[in-house]
């Protein structure tokens, strides 16, 4: 896959990620810079652990030769076009649900933030054995994943912080876009391949 398809798949599972930071930003009494750093690199590690970690196992699979070397790139581009689909419909559910949000003041916890982009991150692991499958270029997606992820916790923080979390459906609906579009791109890929 190329850039611009790298770039619709990392930034498309990255508006989870904005959303739930977003919902904390707007509990927050002060945005701590230190804090927020340190939440953004955490956050950025566990991105790059889980995705890689998806990334590698699919790649293994498509090199050690798992798949028919003849089927390998239609086949990968059509699993992860399935992924990329299902991921969009996991945000599309996320929008349409009005899940109840405890409003209350507190502080900036790393414990809390990394919680949640750890229940996440699952989702951070298919998408990583999607892009393996399509054999995108590591580093690329390193640089894009470090990237999207440290301008999407900043700006959900803020968001949040200054206009509240009424802007979270748009926000999944738009990661969901993405990805479809992503798994369209995919399903063209392995009809061209």
């Amino acid at each position: 896959m190329n850039w611009l398809g790298n770039l619709l798949i990392i930034v498309g599972i990255s508006f989870d990620i904005y959303a739930a930071m977003e919902i904390r930003g707007a509990m927050l009494a002060k945005i701590k810079p230190k804090a927020l750093i340190l939440a953004s690199l955490i956050i950025t590690l566990i991105q790059c652990v889980f995705f890689f970690g998806g990334f590698f196992i699919s790649y293994d699979l498509i090199s050690h030769d798992q798949m028919a070397a003849a089927n390998a790139r239609p086949l990968g581009n059509t699993l992860a076009a399935i992924i990329f689909f299902a991921l969009a419909v996991r945000l599309i559910h996320k929008a349409i649900r009005h899940e109840e949000i405890e409003e209350k003041r507190e502080e900036m916890s790393l414990k809390t933030y990394s919680l949640i982009v750890l229940v996440g991150a699952v989702y951070t692991l298919f998408a990583g054995l999607a892009c393996g499958l399509t054999e995108s270029n590591i580093w690329l997606m390193l640089i894009t994943i470090v990237v999207s992820t440290i301008v999407v916790v900043s700006a959900g923080v803020y968001t949040g912080y200054r206009y509240g979390f009424a802007s979270r459906p748009r926000v999944y609906l738009s990661g969901a876009a993405l990805l479809i579009i992503a798994g369209v791109w995919s399903i063209i890929r392995s009809v061209i391949s």
